[in-house]
């Protein structure tokens, strides 16, 4: 119960006696979806869906972590969220935020009224601070494999629970920067699902509020972080030049900070924006320099959120990005083509366990390779093996790249097996 493993459970019922269609009744999922879990196929992690199968069948909430409840219509609020993008300035408030105090106007994006949710602790000890990190932790893993679809709801009723304790008192001045920290960090993880479920305006919001939080303590690794992912929205919504100057400032507080990992994230994410922009030296540097500060981390020294950055494949994998971003621009395409394949193939072959979302884009990345290369055939093979995975994987930013992937294979739309691949595109996004 406590690890909320829902398969498990499912498969207990089945054994006492529960039919599928049983469970289903109880827990108000579809029978197709609880075979699904049964199966390994699918992970509950959405909090009102927590709710529902442990009153359904009589289990006391608190047993599946989910008894400290939201009142209802609050935990699912980012349709309704402030986006602080479409404010004027926003992208100068957030330099005053890189160099010093949080900026009035950003005020009023951490929500610390301790009336949104019941049974808040009146007095927040280590131990509390110790369970955000695991819920933090536990998040990002699930978001990282299945895409923010398997998280985001619950995510963001868990933050609207745990800001809470903003309002409560601590029991050293250690732990509430602490929770600070950790709670900031959340933040990032609610605006990472969210930006992966397309919901952008929210997911600035998030991430906007995990800086007010970490500029609070001067957590200058967590603004780094910050910045880093407000510009991951600002270049997948093509906005180059908003995202190399959100990533500059990014830089600006990660080499203040002394973070190697930070340093180097932000480094390969500019490499990006020259890429959008169609500058092939300052691609070549960024990423020459990304290159150099990875030889030189330590480990231990590394944030949560810059983690992933550590895995083998992932330097490869946002090189195959950002040579195919290069290579669509026509004067860099014989050049940088044949690299993207190369680069996204080895992310692909080297991706392990817990980072199925980024292998996917790995895979989009090698059909847009082979189609900017003009080799449809193997377009094609890869095109249908991306779609299959983006399928199985619960992110908008799958489809996204797959539809940016089609919009380069204009000159092939009659290619037999190409054109299957682009039908199935459009399926997929028109569904």
């Amino acid at each position: 119960m406590a690890e909320q493993d829902i398969r498990t459970l499912f498969l207990f019922l089945r054994d006492h006696g529960y039919s599928r269609s049983a469970l289903a009744a109880a827990s108000g999922l579809a029978e197709t979806r609880v075979r699904s879990i049964s199966q390994g196929k699918q992970v509950v992690t959405s909090y009102d869906v927590l709710v529902r199968i442990a009153d359904g069948f009589g289990i006391d909430r608190g047993l599946l972590g989910v008894g400290s409840n939201v009142r209802s219509g609050e935990a699912k609020s980012d349709g309704r969220l402030r986006d602080p993008g479409a404010a004027p300035g926003f992208v100068g408030s957030l330099a005053a935020l890189a160099v010093g105090p949080v900026p009035t106007e950003l005020n009023g994006y951490v929500d610390s009224r301790q009336s949104t949710a019941t049974s808040v602790p009146s007095r927040v000890t280590a131990a509390h601070v110790d369970l955000v990190r695991v819920v933090r932790d536990e998040h990002r893993q699930i978001d990282a494999a299945h895409g923010g679809g398997s998280c985001r709801d619950s995510a963001v009723s868990y933050l609207a629970w745990a800001n809470g304790m903003l309002a409560s008192r601590f029991e050293t001045e250690r732990t509430e920067t602490d929770f600070k920290a950790a709670l900031s960090d959340m933040y990032q993880v609610a605006g990472w699902a969210s930006h992966d479920l397309g919901d952008h305006g929210a997911a600035r919001h998030y991430l906007t509020a995990g800086l007010v939080l970490a500029r609070e303590i001067n957590e200058l690794a967590l603004i780094a972080g910050g910045f880093y992912r407000l510009g991951r929205v600002s270049i997948h919504q093509g906005r180059a030049q908003e995202a190399l100057r959100l990533w500059q400032l990014g830089q600006i507080v990660a080499q203040d900070s002394g973070n190697l990992a930070a340093v180097a994230v932000l480094h390969a994410n500019e490499a990006w924006a020259y890429a959008m922009l169609g500058a092939a030296d300052r691609v070549s540097d960024s990423l020459a320099r990304a290159q150099d500060e990875l030889g030189r981390i330590d480990e231990d020294t590394v944030p949560s959120w810059a983690r992933f950055f550590l895995a083998p494949a992932d330097l490869d994998g946002i090189s195959g990005v950002i040579y195919a971003c290069l290579a669509s621009h026509a004067e860099h395409r014989t050049r940088f083509a044949p690299r993207a394949i190369e680069h996204a193939e080895r992310s692909y072959a080297t991706r392990g366990a817990g980072e199925e979302r980024s292998r996917t884009f790995d895979a989009i990345s090698i059909a847009t390779g082979y189609v900017l290369d003009a080799q449809p055939d193997r377009a094609a093979a890869a095109g249908h093996q991306a779609v299959d995975m983006a399928m199985a994987t619960d992110s908008v930013r799958a489809a996204d790249r797959l539809q940016a992937m089609v919009s380069l294979a204009g000159p092939f739309t009659t290619h037999d097996g190409l054109s299957g691949v682009l039908e199935r595109v459009g399926a997929l996004i028109s569904g």
